[in-house]
């Protein structure tokens, strides 16, 4: 059997491997850039505040039975902390359960306590949860406006330590605050996911910030100028994600963003791999919408310079990485049925014959006589520079670890499980980012469920609210038994050097299937999204 393809097949391989590793260094050297730029992030100094500008708190909100008492608890102790004469709390409900006599219940008791509240019900969900920001805005009169998601839990001097940025500086259009989490040690998802969005906040927030380039608001937890938001052209539908849209559009009109690494807001994390799949889907979808829409108006702005819109690129386009991924998975895969040497053993066989091949041979002197065939270049450079991102991702998680003294022996394995559900998770976010970069119709909001658990007491199975298993657990299958059948080929084959890509893939795909499955058939819940 011949080692190689023809020539011009080997060519199209060689292509592919090339493309992908250089785009793989792209993201991967982008990583290590913002985690050494956040080395050197200080937040800025700021002082009181001046006076005391009314407020707008909107709140919107999708069926969130087990949240809602929390979430206006919060607000109702943050208005009187800041002054609730000043203070406007909008409830935008688009509920379709019992969430919405929660709230009317609520309300009527906050009310009559003399807190101010605003009830919007639409009647749909046009738009989703820009819609329901936009039906809000257009009956506010607040100069701020500050945004919270069903799950947070602000604390009392939120609005007392966020405006100040604002009111110092008319060009700050919004003000971000770092997330933290009420359910962090949970379970072992928890407590993976939050390195990875502490990663987010603490080093390509910061990175991005402190080096002056554009930086997204993350939808919940953060402060925004009225003003600022209608003159970029409001809250925008035609992306799933609004928050990041509307933010670009803000600093494409002359406003910056301010981000506070020392003002926590907590939230909950999805404790369920569905629930990170759905959230984690719909920000790769929104992320290369925004990117459709809004890099041409980045590269033609004259209010930019060079390294931002570099960075402004990379940002919107990260989550293209996944498609990425599942490509260099399928690649390694036809590697091997298309017996194309990596590293093979080659079990005595002459010097001559080898060498009348076209490989590059190292002899090792074993008494089996075994000779190892390297091909050159590609699959070498394609597998290193894989390896390397990885490696990229890792050091930017570790950093996160590090800054906040948290302990890497102890993290370790929240770490590696980190980095495997990334590659797991990236077949659910393929189908989601080439949908947003392909696809016409703009998708429906999904919004990830939120069950209200703090304590590893507590279980959401019994609650309502769950993911039903969908389609991606097909291909995650799919991904499993290709994984499993090139790495026998390859073994069978002595094609040794794509087994470790593959194992990674396998591990990746196995944990998500598995998982996902589990949770499914375990939770006692039903469906009610």
């Amino acid at each position: 059997m011949s080692y190689f393809l023809t020539f011009p097949a080997a060519n199209i391989f060689l292509a592919v491997s090339v493309s992908l590793s250089m785009a793989f260094v792209v993201y991967g050297l982008n990583t290590v850039h913002l985690t050494m730029r956040a080395k050197g992030y200080s937040p800025l100094a700021c002082g009181q505040l001046l006076t005391r500008p009314s407020v707008a708190v909107h709140l919107p909100i999708y069926n969130e039975l087990y949240v809602v008492p929390r979430l206006l608890d919060s607000c109702v102790k943050m208005a009187n902390h800041y002054g609730k004469e000043l203070v406007s709390i909008y409830v935008i409900d688009d509920s379709t359960d019992e969430t919405s006599a929660k709230i009317d219940g609520l309300v009527e008791k906050f009310t009559a306590a003399g807190f101010t509240f605003r009830v919007i019900r639409r009647g749909s969900r046009t738009g989703f949860k820009a819609g329901a920001l936009q039906s809000a805005l257009e009956q506010t009169e607040a100069e701020y406006v500050a945004v919270l998601d069903a799950d947070f839990v602000p604390p009392a001097d939120f609005l007392d330590r966020a405006l100040p940025h604002l009111q110092e500086d008319n060009s700050v259009g919004f003000v971000q605050s770092r997330w933290g989490y009420l359910d962090r040690g949970y379970n072992l998802i928890t407590e993976s996911m939050a390195i990875g969005i502490d990663a987010h906040f603490l080093i390509e927030q910061q990175g991005r910030n402190g080096s002056g380039y554009l930086m997204n608001f993350n939808g919940s937890a953060g402060v925004l100028r009225t003003q600022a938001i209608r003159r970029a052209g409001g809250w925008n539908s035609d992306t799933l994600a609004e928050d990041l849209d509307l933010s670009y559009r803000m600093q494409l009109a002359g406003y910056k963003g301010v981000y506070m690494n020392d003002l926590e807001v907590p939230g909950e994390l999805p404790p369920t791999i569905a629930g990170l799949k759905r959230q984690q889907g719909r920000w790769a979808r929104g992320s290369v919408q925004t990117a459709k829409k809004l890099l041409g108006p980045i590269r033609r702005s004259d209010k930019l310079t060079f390294g931002q819109k570099i960075e402004a690129g990379v940002h919107l386009t990260y989550y293209l990485v996944h498609p990425l991924m599942v490509a260099s998975f399928l690649l390694a895969v036809a590697t091997t049925f298309l017996d194309i040497d990596v590293i093979r053993y080659a079990v005595n066989v002459s010097i001559p014959s080898l060498v009348s091949g076209q490989s590059l041979l190292a002899v090792l002197t074993l008494p089996s006589l075994v000779f190892v065939s390297v091909q050159v270049a590609p699959w070498a450079v394609f597998s290193v520079l894989i390896a390397l991102s990885t490696v990229a991702v890792l050091y930017y998680c570790v950093e996160a670890i590090r800054v906040q003294k948290l302990g890497l022996l102890e993290n370790t394995k929240e770490i590696l499980l980190l980095v495997v559900l990334g590659y797991g998770i990236s077949i659910s976010n393929s189908v989601q980012a080439l949908s947003g970069l392909f696809s016409k119709n703009t998708g429906t909001f999904m919004r990830t469920p939120k069950y209200a658990i703090t304590s590893t007491t507590e279980t959401w199975r019994e609650k309502k609210y769950q993911l039903p298993l969908n389609m991606t657990s097909v291909f995650e299958a799919g991904g499993v038994a290709l994984a499993c059948l090139a790495i026998i080929n390859a073994f069978l084959s002595n094609n040794i050097g794509i087994i470790p890509i593959l194992v990674i893939y396998l591990s990746g795909y196995a944990l998500v299937l598995s998982l996902t499955l589990k949770q499914a058939l375990t939770s006692a819940g039903r469906s009610d999204n």
